[in-house]
């Protein structure tokens, strides 16, 4: 079994050194997407201690991180792929290295920084639009939101997350074949996101695509550890609570 944390795990664990000490003996995973989203935020400015204590937790548990990003992590449950660490996140690993030991932006950089991470949030917000205009063309079309809550729509999903896969893998992987029930956590709550969008007022967020491509990491046995209530509402709702990490569980 492994432990799969959102980002606010992290901070959460940086900042409250009881729940460190209650856990440090869990098999929590510190994963691509924790790397990258703290180590792209302006908390690194604007809240270095937070920042810092977060990294420094990824550090405590290295020895379970997994350091290929979500889809390719996927890709790698069907068949054979290489994934360079040091080529492809290598300049992450040595920041957050630098950073965790003390080390701060330059002053004359973080004006740039910043730019960078509104851009980055910018694109996604832009692919978030996309989404949520295309739910309310489906919406419109909608006689029975009862019914419509019923379709088996898995394929569609299924479609989507190979999308992901051939592109993160530059076409060189799909999921031609593969067992969706190995991702069950993933297919079932994207899958229920998705319908979800299309009959309610519900919108994608930019932080969403975060918080739904770290659960590709979770498999059959593991646990997903969020403090989000949105995304636990989402995936009790999908018929997966058993796969949420429970904190009180830690206090035992």
């Amino acid at each position: 079994m492994k432990i799969i944390a959102d980002a606010n795990i992290w901070y959460g664990l940086g900042q409250e050194e009881d729940l460190y000490k209650l856990v440090k003996s869990e098999p929590i995973c510190p994963t691509f997407p924790n790397i990258h989203e703290l180590s792209k935020s302006e908390n690194l400015i604007d809240k270095e201690d937070l920042s810092r204590g977060a990294i420094r937790m990824l550090f405590k548990f290295k020895e379970n991180v997994i350091y290929e990003p979500p889809f390719i992590h996927l890709a790698k449950l069907h068949q054979e792929y290489y994934y360079d660490v040091e080529k492809e996140i290598g300049h992450w690993l040595n920041f957050t290295s630098k950073f965790a030991k003390g080390h701060s932006i330059d002053p004359d950089k973080k004006d740039e920084f910043r730019d960078q991470i509104e851009e980055m949030r910018k694109n996604l917000t832009e692919v978030s639009d996309l989404f949520n205009e295309e739910a309310e063309k489906i919406r419109e079309r909608i006689t029975s939101k009862k019914a419509h809550k019923k379709l088996d729509t898995y394929q569609i999903t299924g479609g989507f997350l190979n999308f992901c896969v051939e592109k993160s893998t530059k076409g060189k992987c799909n999921l031609d074949d593969f067992e969706m029930g190995n991702a069950e956590l993933l297919v079932k709550t994207l899958d229920y996101f998705f319908k979800t969008l299309e009959i309610s007022q519900m919108k994608v967020q930019a932080n969403d695509w975060y918080d739904f491509a770290i659960l590709a990491y979770v498999q059959p046995g593991d646990k997903y550890w969020t403090r989000e209530k949105r995304w636990i509402n989402l995936i009790k709702e999908a018929g997966c609570g058993d796969y949420l990490y429970e904190e009180k569980t830690a206090f035992m």
